[in-house]
């Protein structure tokens, strides 16, 4: 999944930004609905220890959604705002 050395070819035109513990202003956020998709199976996959193949290892819908939903919430804590497409501002009901 994903193009070889896509993440290395484009990190010198990115920013590493940390994001602060008490945020204070509101800033704007672009999250890339495949790259989202990509962490969020990893970081389930990642929580899965003691499985002995790839098919054991494998999320389920319930567990993909609820990590996507965790992560979004997450990040709206930070105080960033998020948009999908052009429909306006994006709250995480959960």
């Amino acid at each position: 999944m994903g193009i070889p050395h896509l993440t290395h070819s484009l990190s010198p035109y990115g920013d590493k930004v940390v994001l602060p513990q008490n945020p204070a202003n509101h800033e704007n956020a672009i999250i890339d609905g495949p790259s989202l998709a990509y962490h969020v199976f990893y970081v389930c996959i990642a929580r899965r220890t003691g499985t002995r193949n790839a098919l054991e290892a494998a999320p389920t819908y319930q567990e993909l959604g609820q990590a996507a939903v965790d992560w979004l919430e997450q990040i709206e804590q930070y105080g960033l705002k998020m948009y999908v497409a052009n429909t306006g501002p994006f709250r995480v009901s959960g």
